[in-house]
């Protein structure tokens, strides 16, 4: 029902590695490109490949996460049932364990002991903040499912 910890692990470095090298390739911050959602798209490729629904179910563009999220909702989708349309499982507990997404002020990925994301000032990804036991400031925290085969 699971991926196993070092494919998630895995699948995150990879994740990183794209969006460091895109970042480095440009200018400046682009949303979609080289921002938190496109290191949570390459990231969900990495193990679902095709299948991946990331992208799909973003038909906008958006200047900031706020705007995001408004336009998502324009779309009938919160940021909880985006993540299930996507493969994820809600954790209603808010205790991160490796492998897993967060919402807060963009999209984050835990990496076993910190959330990684992106920043604006165009420098690729880095290690937000260490991850907490339990995460009650993160609005939404969603486990990747293995799809049915």
């Amino acid at each position: 029902m699971y991926y196993n910890e070092e494919e998630l692990k895995e699948a995150l470095e990879r994740a990183r590695v794209k969006i460091d090298k895109i970042t480095e390739r440009t200018s400046e911050y682009t949303r979609g490109t080289n921002d938190c959602f496109a290191l949570f798209c390459a990231y969900d490729e990495e193990f679902r490949g095709r299948e991946s629904k990331t992208r799909e179910l973003i038909p906008f563009r958006w200047k900031s996460t706020r705007e995001w999220v408004v336009k998502l909702a324009r779309t009938g989708l919160t940021l909880e049932s985006y993540a299930i349309a996507c493969g994820y499982e809600i954790i209603s507990s808010k205790r991160p364990i490796a492998g897993d997404i967060g919402f807060s002020n963009g999209v984050m990925i835990n990496n076993g002991r910190y959330w990684v994301s992106t920043n604006e000032n165009n420098s690729g990804t880095h290690e937000v903040r260490r991850t907490q036991l339990i995460e009650p400031k993160v609005t939404a925290i969603g486990r990747p499912l293995r799809r049915e085969q």
